[in-house]
């Protein structure tokens, strides 16, 4: 077994442990904005729902880059110094309510998530994004750290600390 089809085992077990992920989001004058926000994971992406009550709404809206992290709980976690955690670089796209996706997606959200989303779905300052991995980096402890491209489909290579000149400390 390939190191990528290690992860991408690893990493999938991992998110399928989470309804709702951290994302962080770009404020109009470039600082950053962290949020949560619960998900369906589709078709290798992350689909949200979100109100324009929400920061995050309005910072997708305007710029389509973002991060998510998923990261183990501090009372399941062994050391606090080394919680294992799964972030990826993503880029966002937003579905009109009259949107193939949108009738795909609805669905699924209301069989994750319940009633709620049909009143939700409702309302018209609700937004459905999809976030696409372009690439992140899974940390399982100290020394197990790995850099990957898309949503852990290739390119896996492990951080070695070893390597990281001086200058760069």
């Amino acid at each position: 077994m390939g190191l990528d089809t290690k992860l991408r085992g690893e990493c999938e077990k991992f998110i399928s442990g989470f309804e709702s992920l951290l994302l962080s989001t770009l404020n109009p004058d470039g600082s950053p904005d962290l949020s949560y926000t619960p998900f369906v994971d589709h078709d290798k992406r992350f689909y949200i729902l979100t109100s324009h009550l929400s920061t995050h709404t309005g910072n997708l809206i305007k710029d389509p880059r973002a991060a998510v992290l998923f990261i183990e709980s501090e009372a399941a976690a062994q050391q606090i110094y080394a919680r294992k955690r799964l972030r990826f670089q993503c880029e966002a796209e937003r579905f009109s309510r009259q949107s193939p996706t949108w009738d795909e997606l609805i669905p699924k959200f209301s069989s994750k998530f319940g009633e709620l989303i049909d009143v939700l779905s409702a309302l018209p300052d609700f937004e459905l994004f999809s976030l696409k991995p372009l690439g992140g980096q899974w940390v399982k402890g100290f020394g197990k750290a790995f850099d990957f491209r898309g949503r852990i489909e290739s390119d896996a290579t492990h951080l070695n600390p070893k390597k990281v000149s001086t200058q760069e400390r």
